[in-house]
């Protein structure tokens, strides 16, 4: 299991063999039931998790009170709220898992022990936050110029895991769709 982060570790860092060693001691491995939250609102992030199984997504209450939500996690996902782990404020929403989930999980302690071990480390997990906060950026973009349908269908097709697995109504908030049109793209395209 915690083969598992090293293995995608390695794709952005080289690690020697007491870098490895040093990894696998300061990560613990943790479950989350579904509708348990990694971090909530207001909160400081103080740990980062590798997800090994499951979906969490990322949401935050809108002016009206409404939960959005804007992110979310799968399988081989980092899961945390960056912002508030590295400037040590507080967090702007909350990280909820939507299955339950199992994580590879380390604390504050831990990324600064890493940092300071091992070479190279804050470089390389920079490019992973980079590819992740790219991806989104470019999935959030393509959906400007759709339409609601098509915003659906291009979720599908970018996200297939996630679908089968979340609230449809947590799908139409991150699409920013009501639920009701989503029941109705899905009912139409289940006819053709």
């Amino acid at each position: 299991m915690k083969n598992d982060l090293i293995q995608h570790l390695s794709n952005y860092i080289k690690l020697s063999d007491e870098n490895t060693a040093l990894i696998l001691n300061h990560t613990e491995v943790h479950h989350y039931k579904a509708s348990d939250f990694f971090i909530e609102s207001g909160d400081k992030c103080d740990q980062m998790a590798f997800l090994i199984s499951g979906v969490f997504r990322f949401c935050f209450m809108d002016y009206k009170g409404n939960e959005i939500t804007s992110y979310f996690m799968k399988e081989h996902d980092f899961v945390s709220n960056i912002t508030s782990f590295f400037e040590f404020s507080v967090s702007s929403g909350s990280i909820q898992a939507e299955t339950n989930c199992e994580v590879i999980q380390f604390s504050r302690a831990s990324w600064d022990l890493f940092c300071a071990e091992i070479p190279e480390w804050e470089n390389s997990f920079q490019k992973i936050v980079n590819e992740t906060l790219v991806n989104k950026i470019n999935f959030q973009r393509s959906l400007l110029n759709l339409d609601a349908k098509d915003s659906y269908l291009k979720f599908l097709k970018t996200y297939p895991s996630i679908l089968q697995r979340v609230p449809l109504n947590h799908v139409a908030s991150f699409l920013g769709i009501t639920p009701f049109s989503l029941s109705r793209i899905r009912k139409s395209i289940a006819i053709i």
